[in-house]
């Protein structure tokens, strides 16, 4: 049992027990989580598709949902780590969730410097700048399948957006505020419009929200990008 601790009560202060601290669960777990987000998710490194279930799911606070079709094709157009040859996710706080075993919840706090171009899809490339990148602490998850192959990949759900020189954004939008592509003036309501135009974008770029007609049944959410946030 832990230790009591004071609680006030009407007033009085009284003792009450502390709840132990729930254990974090299946160490295989995390460790193929860790080791598809430093190997495998095409952010860190370049993209490993057989780590993919075939009905994989990608969503952000503002991206997605993702196929895995649309996910790869997004990964390959951006090419996160080459822009960002250094680029590191700094995870910590790894857990298995304890109302899904199959779920692992952990943070990142993204840090790197653009050395290299970040494409843009269609030819297009944003040059490098030099620019230091510091992110924010941000919540990802990976939820697995019985095959153990990534079903779900949460990513950019920022805890602190006072943190980092992102504007309080993270995964790939938040490393494009830090070196310019997307400057602070750009307001949110405009840079949805702008995600629903790539809708009607030939194929050959990244997409921001695959058709929904393409994602797999099992995702019931009919949010795309950022609707419902602003």
């Amino acid at each position: 049992a832990g230790k009591p601790c004071l609680s006030m009560v009407a007033g009085e202060p009284s003792a009450m027990s502390v709840p132990p601290i729930p254990p974090t669960g299946d160490a295989a777990k995390i460790s193929r989580a860790n080791e598809f987000l430093h190997t495998a998710s095409g952010f860190y490194s370049p993209p490993q598709p057989d780590w993919l279930a075939e009905d994989f799911v990608f969503r952000g606070p503002e991206v997605g949902p993702l196929t895995k079709k649309d996910y790869l094709t997004t990964m390959d157009t951006f090419k996160i780590y080459r822009a960002f040859e250094d680029i590191a996710p700094n995870p910590f706080g790894f857990t298995v969730d304890p109302a899904d075993p199959q779920r692992v919840w952990f943070f990142v706090r993204n840090t790197g410097t653009h050395t290299g171009p970040l494409g843009l899809g269609y030819g297009l490339e944003f040059p490098p700048t030099n620019k230091e990148v510091q992110g924010p602490p941000e919540a990802f998850s990976i939820i697995f399948d019985a095959d153990d192959r990534v079903r779900l990949l949460t990513v950019g759900y920022v805890a602190d957006r006072f943190q980092g020189n992102t504007g309080g954004k993270g995964a790939a939008l938040g490393l494009m505020r830090a070196i310019g592509v997307l400057p602070e003036a750009v307001k949110p309501g405009l840079l949805e419009n702008v995600k629903r135009l790539l809708d009607f974008a030939p194929d050959g770029g990244g997409r921001t929200a695959s058709k929904p007609e393409d994602v797999p049944a099992w995702w019931t959410s009919t949010a795309r990008n950022g609707d419902g946030l602003y």
